[in-house]
Protein backbone atom coordinates (compact mmCIF):
# COMPACT_ATOMS: atom_id res chain seq x y z
CA UNK A 1 0.00 0.00 0.00
CA UNK A 2 1.43 3.23 -0.84
CA UNK A 3 2.82 5.51 1.88
CA UNK A 4 -0.36 7.04 3.15
CA UNK A 5 0.89 10.78 3.86
CA UNK A 6 2.22 10.43 -0.05
CA UNK A 7 -0.99 8.30 -1.48
CA UNK A 8 -4.29 10.23 -2.46
CA UNK A 9 -8.17 9.14 -2.73
CA UNK A 10 -9.70 8.39 -6.04
CA UNK A 11 -11.77 11.80 -5.18
CA UNK A 12 -7.87 13.72 -4.13
CA UNK A 13 -6.55 12.87 -7.38
CA UNK A 14 -9.51 13.20 -9.90
CA UNK A 15 -9.37 17.06 -8.32
CA UNK A 16 -5.46 17.36 -8.45
CA UNK A 17 -6.17 16.10 -12.25
CA UNK A 18 -9.02 17.33 -13.39
CA UNK A 19 -10.21 13.80 -14.54
CA UNK A 20 -13.59 12.18 -13.51
CA UNK A 21 -13.23 9.50 -11.20
CA UNK A 22 -15.14 7.19 -13.31
CA UNK A 23 -12.53 7.81 -16.29
CA UNK A 24 -10.23 7.07 -13.36
CA UNK A 25 -11.58 3.54 -12.82
CA UNK A 26 -12.27 2.73 -16.40
CA UNK A 27 -8.50 3.28 -17.37
CA UNK A 28 -7.33 1.42 -14.67
CA UNK A 29 -9.12 -1.31 -15.52
CA UNK A 30 -8.40 -1.12 -19.22
CA UNK A 31 -4.82 0.20 -19.45
CA UNK A 32 -3.96 -0.78 -15.68
CA UNK A 33 -2.97 2.88 -15.11
CA UNK A 34 -3.34 4.50 -12.72
CA UNK A 35 -2.15 1.91 -10.60
CA UNK A 36 -3.91 1.56 -7.13
CA UNK A 37 -4.07 0.01 -3.85
CA UNK A 38 -6.70 -0.69 -1.63
CA UNK A 39 -7.21 0.12 1.91
CA UNK A 40 -8.68 -2.48 4.50
CA UNK A 41 -12.43 -0.50 3.78
CA UNK A 42 -11.89 -1.25 0.10
CA UNK A 43 -11.26 1.99 -0.87
CA UNK A 44 -8.64 3.22 -3.36
CA UNK A 45 -5.33 4.68 -2.29
CA UNK A 46 -3.16 6.74 -5.64
CA UNK A 47 0.43 7.48 -5.00
CA UNK A 48 1.38 11.29 -5.65
CA UNK A 49 3.48 10.18 -8.00
CA UNK A 50 0.77 9.29 -10.69
CA UNK A 51 -0.50 13.02 -10.46
CA UNK A 52 2.00 14.61 -13.30
CA UNK A 53 1.73 11.22 -15.70
CA UNK A 54 -2.28 11.65 -15.75
CA UNK A 55 -1.48 15.35 -16.15
CA UNK A 56 0.68 14.26 -19.22
CA UNK A 57 -1.89 11.42 -20.32
CA UNK A 58 -4.66 14.31 -20.41
CA UNK A 59 -2.85 16.90 -22.25
CA UNK A 60 -2.30 14.12 -24.95
CA UNK A 61 -5.62 13.22 -24.87
CA UNK A 62 -6.88 17.10 -25.45
CA UNK A 63 -4.87 17.06 -28.51
CA UNK A 64 -7.14 13.98 -29.71
CA UNK A 65 -5.02 11.48 -29.48
CA UNK A 66 -6.29 7.88 -28.62
CA UNK A 67 -5.97 6.48 -25.16
CA UNK A 68 -4.74 2.88 -26.72
CA UNK A 69 -2.03 5.15 -28.67
CA UNK A 70 -0.84 7.05 -25.75
CA UNK A 71 -1.34 4.46 -22.80
CA UNK A 72 1.00 2.30 -24.44
CA UNK A 73 3.93 5.49 -24.27
CA UNK A 74 6.74 5.72 -22.19
CA UNK A 75 6.77 9.40 -20.46
CA UNK A 76 9.23 10.81 -22.55
CA UNK A 77 7.52 9.77 -25.66
CA UNK A 78 4.02 11.22 -24.53
CA UNK A 79 6.04 14.82 -24.15
CA UNK A 80 7.48 14.81 -27.45
CA UNK A 81 3.99 14.22 -28.51
CA UNK A 82 2.63 17.03 -26.71
CA UNK A 83 5.42 19.37 -27.62
CA UNK A 84 5.06 18.44 -31.24
CA UNK A 85 3.86 21.58 -33.55
CA UNK A 86 0.91 20.82 -35.14
CA UNK A 87 0.26 17.89 -33.05
CA UNK A 88 -3.42 17.78 -32.77
CA UNK A 89 -4.61 14.42 -34.17
CA UNK A 90 -7.17 15.77 -36.33
CA UNK A 91 -4.60 18.03 -38.28
CA UNK A 92 -3.23 14.67 -39.04
CA UNK A 93 -4.15 12.61 -42.64
CA UNK A 94 -4.95 9.52 -41.87
CA UNK A 95 -6.12 6.50 -44.51
CA UNK A 96 -9.75 6.18 -44.77
CA UNK A 97 -11.38 2.58 -44.01
CA UNK A 98 -10.68 -0.11 -46.17
CA UNK A 99 -7.90 1.89 -47.96
CA UNK A 100 -5.15 -0.34 -48.96
CA UNK A 101 -2.11 1.17 -47.32
CA UNK A 102 0.63 3.16 -49.34
CA UNK A 103 4.11 4.16 -47.43
CA UNK A 104 5.61 6.96 -48.95
CA UNK A 105 8.93 5.39 -49.50
CA UNK A 106 11.88 4.44 -48.23
CA UNK A 107 10.82 1.77 -46.22
CA UNK A 108 7.25 1.98 -47.08
CA UNK A 109 5.20 2.06 -49.93
CA UNK A 110 5.79 5.23 -52.13
CA UNK A 111 3.24 8.13 -52.38
CA UNK A 112 1.55 9.48 -55.46
CA UNK A 113 4.46 10.12 -57.54
CA UNK A 114 3.85 6.89 -59.22
CA UNK A 115 5.90 7.53 -62.39
CA UNK A 116 9.72 7.64 -62.25
CA UNK A 117 11.61 9.57 -64.39
CA UNK A 118 11.66 7.88 -68.33
CA UNK A 119 8.29 5.84 -67.54
CA UNK A 120 5.15 7.68 -68.56
CA UNK A 121 2.48 8.38 -66.35
CA UNK A 122 0.03 6.58 -68.81
CA UNK A 123 2.28 3.28 -69.08
CA UNK A 124 2.50 3.34 -65.15
CA UNK A 125 -1.65 3.67 -64.46
CA UNK A 126 -2.15 0.69 -67.50
CA UNK A 127 0.11 -1.85 -65.53
CA UNK A 128 -2.18 -0.72 -62.33
CA UNK A 129 -5.16 -1.45 -63.72
CA UNK A 130 -4.15 -4.57 -65.62
CA UNK A 131 -3.26 -5.66 -62.16
CA UNK A 132 -6.42 -4.93 -60.58
CA UNK A 133 -8.46 -6.09 -63.59
CA UNK A 134 -6.60 -9.62 -62.46
CA UNK A 135 -7.97 -8.59 -58.74
CA UNK A 136 -11.27 -8.27 -59.53
CA UNK A 137 -11.46 -11.56 -61.01
CA UNK A 138 -9.39 -13.59 -58.34
CA UNK A 139 -7.23 -14.50 -60.61
CA UNK A 140 -3.96 -15.72 -58.74
CA UNK A 141 -2.09 -17.13 -61.72
CA UNK A 142 -2.75 -14.13 -64.28
CA UNK A 143 -2.00 -11.73 -61.59
CA UNK A 144 1.07 -13.98 -60.59
CA UNK A 145 2.46 -13.82 -64.23
CA UNK A 146 1.76 -9.83 -64.50
CA UNK A 147 3.92 -9.24 -62.07
CA UNK A 148 6.94 -11.51 -62.27
CA UNK A 149 6.65 -10.49 -66.10
CA UNK A 150 7.16 -6.84 -64.60
CA UNK A 151 10.13 -8.07 -62.35
CA UNK A 152 12.18 -9.15 -65.27
CA UNK A 153 11.19 -5.76 -67.30
CA UNK A 154 12.24 -3.24 -65.30
CA UNK A 155 14.78 -4.58 -62.17
CA UNK A 156 14.30 -4.63 -58.67
CA UNK A 157 13.80 -0.94 -57.84
CA UNK A 158 11.62 0.02 -60.98
CA UNK A 159 9.19 -2.89 -60.28
CA UNK A 160 8.97 -1.45 -56.84
CA UNK A 161 8.81 2.21 -57.85
CA UNK A 162 6.68 1.42 -60.91
CA UNK A 163 4.74 -1.74 -60.51
CA UNK A 164 4.29 -2.77 -56.75
CA UNK A 165 3.80 0.35 -55.37
CA UNK A 166 1.02 1.85 -57.96
CA UNK A 167 -0.67 -1.08 -58.06
CA UNK A 168 -0.98 -0.67 -53.85
CA UNK A 169 -2.47 3.27 -54.44
CA UNK A 170 -4.45 1.54 -57.32
CA UNK A 171 -6.27 -1.43 -54.85
CA UNK A 172 -6.66 1.31 -52.15
CA UNK A 173 -8.57 4.00 -54.39
CA UNK A 174 -10.75 1.15 -55.63
CA UNK A 175 -11.50 -0.03 -52.18
CA UNK A 176 -12.69 3.44 -51.18
CA UNK A 177 -14.53 3.92 -53.72
CA UNK A 178 -16.22 0.96 -53.64
CA UNK A 179 -15.33 -0.86 -56.93
CA UNK A 180 -13.38 -3.91 -54.62
CA UNK A 181 -13.87 -4.88 -50.92
CA UNK A 182 -11.82 -6.26 -48.20
CA UNK A 183 -12.14 -9.94 -49.61
CA UNK A 184 -10.23 -8.42 -52.96
CA UNK A 185 -7.39 -6.47 -50.94
CA UNK A 186 -6.86 -9.60 -48.80
CA UNK A 187 -6.24 -11.78 -51.63
CA UNK A 188 -3.95 -9.09 -53.78
CA UNK A 189 -2.16 -7.98 -50.68
CA UNK A 190 -1.11 -11.01 -49.90
CA UNK A 191 0.06 -12.25 -53.26
CA UNK A 192 2.00 -9.60 -53.37
CA UNK A 193 3.23 -10.56 -50.02
CA UNK A 194 4.34 -13.82 -50.75
CA UNK A 195 6.26 -12.57 -54.45
CA UNK A 196 7.98 -10.27 -52.30
CA UNK A 197 9.37 -12.65 -50.08
CA UNK A 198 10.27 -15.21 -52.64
CA UNK A 199 12.18 -12.52 -54.57
CA UNK A 200 13.72 -11.37 -51.65
CA UNK A 201 15.08 -14.66 -50.61
CA UNK A 202 18.04 -15.40 -53.58
CA UNK A 203 19.39 -11.69 -52.06
CA UNK A 204 19.17 -13.03 -48.46
CA UNK A 205 21.05 -16.07 -49.76
CA UNK A 206 24.39 -14.14 -50.80
CA UNK A 207 24.08 -11.00 -48.95
CA UNK A 208 27.14 -9.88 -47.10
CA UNK A 209 27.21 -6.48 -46.22
CA UNK A 210 26.02 -4.78 -43.00
CA UNK A 211 23.03 -5.72 -40.87
CA UNK A 212 19.77 -3.62 -40.95
CA UNK A 213 16.33 -4.60 -38.96
CA UNK A 214 13.25 -4.02 -40.88
CA UNK A 215 9.96 -3.63 -38.47
CA UNK A 216 7.19 -1.55 -38.14
CA UNK A 217 5.35 0.19 -35.10
CA UNK A 218 3.19 -1.05 -32.56
CA UNK A 219 -0.61 -1.33 -33.65
CA UNK A 220 0.72 -1.00 -37.44
CA UNK A 221 -0.49 -4.22 -38.74
CA UNK A 222 0.41 -3.17 -42.64
CA UNK A 223 3.67 -5.07 -44.01
CA UNK A 224 3.81 -4.27 -47.72
CA UNK A 225 5.75 -1.49 -47.75
CA UNK A 226 8.01 -3.22 -44.85
CA UNK A 227 8.64 -5.64 -47.75
CA UNK A 228 9.06 -3.88 -50.31
CA UNK A 229 12.16 -1.82 -48.43
CA UNK A 230 13.63 -5.29 -47.39
CA UNK A 231 13.63 -6.57 -50.61
CA UNK A 232 15.72 -2.83 -51.54
CA UNK A 233 18.00 -3.48 -48.87
CA UNK A 234 19.21 -7.14 -49.77
CA UNK A 235 19.30 -6.03 -53.33
CA UNK A 236 22.30 -4.02 -52.27
CA UNK A 237 23.60 -6.82 -50.32
CA UNK A 238 22.15 -5.55 -46.79
CA UNK A 239 21.84 -8.53 -44.20
CA UNK A 240 18.00 -8.38 -43.15
CA UNK A 241 16.93 -8.76 -40.13
CA UNK A 242 13.55 -9.05 -41.21
CA UNK A 243 11.31 -8.38 -37.47
CA UNK A 244 7.98 -7.73 -39.15
CA UNK A 245 4.74 -5.87 -37.93
CA UNK A 246 3.48 -4.53 -34.88
CA UNK A 247 6.88 -4.54 -32.74
CA UNK A 248 7.39 -3.18 -29.80
CA UNK A 249 10.13 -0.34 -29.11
CA UNK A 250 11.54 -2.35 -26.59
CA UNK A 251 11.51 -5.04 -28.54
CA UNK A 252 13.85 -3.74 -31.55
CA UNK A 253 16.32 -1.86 -28.95
CA UNK A 254 16.56 -5.18 -26.97
CA UNK A 255 17.78 -6.65 -31.02
CA UNK A 256 19.83 -4.02 -30.83
CA UNK A 257 21.81 -5.31 -28.59
CA UNK A 258 21.97 -8.72 -29.63
CA UNK A 259 22.84 -8.01 -33.01
CA UNK A 260 25.16 -6.48 -34.90
CA UNK A 261 22.82 -3.98 -36.19
CA UNK A 262 24.30 -0.93 -38.73
CA UNK A 263 20.27 0.04 -39.32
CA UNK A 264 16.90 0.07 -38.28
CA UNK A 265 14.18 0.23 -41.15
CA UNK A 266 10.85 1.06 -39.78
CA UNK A 267 7.59 1.51 -42.40
CA UNK A 268 4.95 3.66 -41.35
CA UNK A 269 1.46 2.77 -42.65
CA UNK A 270 -0.89 5.29 -44.11
CA UNK A 271 -3.21 4.35 -40.69
CA UNK A 272 -0.40 5.33 -38.49
CA UNK A 273 -1.54 8.98 -36.82
CA UNK A 274 2.28 11.47 -37.61
CA UNK A 275 2.11 12.38 -33.93
CA UNK A 276 2.11 8.93 -32.49
CA UNK A 277 4.90 7.80 -35.29
CA UNK A 278 7.09 10.97 -34.12
CA UNK A 279 6.80 9.90 -30.86
CA UNK A 280 7.88 6.27 -31.11
CA UNK A 281 10.78 7.38 -33.73
CA UNK A 282 11.99 9.55 -30.71
CA UNK A 283 11.42 6.81 -28.57
CA UNK A 284 13.60 4.51 -30.40
CA UNK A 285 15.95 6.86 -31.19
CA UNK A 286 17.00 7.74 -27.18
CA UNK A 287 17.21 3.58 -26.86
CA UNK A 288 19.13 2.64 -29.78
CA UNK A 289 23.10 3.94 -29.47
CA UNK A 290 24.23 6.80 -32.07
CA UNK A 291 26.18 4.32 -34.19
CA UNK A 292 22.55 2.69 -35.21
CA UNK A 293 21.03 4.46 -37.51
CA UNK A 294 17.02 4.45 -38.18
CA UNK A 295 15.63 5.06 -41.23
CA UNK A 296 11.97 5.60 -41.79
CA UNK A 297 9.70 6.24 -44.29
CA UNK A 298 5.85 5.67 -45.38
CA UNK A 299 2.84 7.92 -45.87
CA UNK A 300 2.26 7.77 -42.05
CA UNK A 301 6.22 8.85 -41.30
CA UNK A 302 6.43 12.24 -39.68
CA UNK A 303 8.88 14.88 -39.68
CA UNK A 304 12.48 14.34 -39.61
CA UNK A 305 13.86 13.97 -36.12
CA UNK A 306 17.44 14.32 -34.99
CA UNK A 307 19.09 11.22 -35.66
CA UNK A 308 16.71 9.65 -37.70
CA UNK A 309 17.40 9.47 -41.43
CA UNK A 310 13.72 9.82 -43.83
CA UNK A 311 13.37 8.35 -47.42
CA UNK A 312 10.67 10.26 -49.60
CA UNK A 313 11.38 7.50 -52.48
CA UNK A 314 13.15 3.99 -53.26
CA UNK A 315 15.46 5.47 -55.78
CA UNK A 316 16.69 7.81 -52.38
CA UNK A 317 16.96 4.46 -50.52
CA UNK A 318 18.63 2.70 -53.35
CA UNK A 319 21.53 5.29 -53.94
CA UNK A 320 21.88 5.70 -50.22
CA UNK A 321 22.15 1.89 -49.70
CA UNK A 322 24.80 1.65 -52.48
CA UNK A 323 26.45 4.53 -51.29
CA UNK A 324 26.77 3.04 -47.26
CA UNK A 325 26.62 -0.80 -47.82
CA UNK A 326 27.99 -1.43 -51.85
CA UNK A 327 26.83 -2.58 -54.84
CA UNK A 328 24.15 -4.58 -56.35
CA UNK A 329 24.12 -8.24 -56.10
CA UNK A 330 24.86 -10.38 -59.05
CA UNK A 331 22.71 -13.37 -59.12
CA UNK A 332 23.37 -17.06 -60.97
CA UNK A 333 22.59 -15.88 -64.31
CA UNK A 334 25.19 -12.97 -64.47
CA UNK A 335 22.64 -9.84 -64.57
CA UNK A 336 22.84 -7.16 -62.07
CA UNK A 337 20.10 -6.09 -60.04
CA UNK A 338 19.07 -2.63 -61.89
CA UNK A 339 19.15 0.41 -59.42
CA UNK A 340 15.89 1.53 -60.42
CA UNK A 341 13.73 4.23 -58.77
CA UNK A 342 11.39 3.96 -56.00
CA UNK A 343 8.43 7.00 -55.55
Amino acid sequence: MPDSSRSLTIGALSRATGIPPATLRTWERRYKFPRSARKPSGHRLYSTEEVPNLLRMKAALALGHRPAEVFRLQPSAIDALVAMPDARAASIAQAPTGQAPVARAPVGQPGSRAATKGAASHDVEGRALRLIESVMSFDRAGLERELRALWAQLGPVSFLEEAASPFMEALGKACREGRLEIRHEHFASSLLADILRELRRPYDDRASGPWVAAATFPGDRHEIGLLMASLACAVRGWRVLYIGVDTPIEQIAALAREAPLSAVALSVSATVPQAYAFALTLELRRKLPEAIAIWVGGRGASAAAAGVLPFDDFETLDRHLAAVGGPSILLQDGEPSRGCPIR
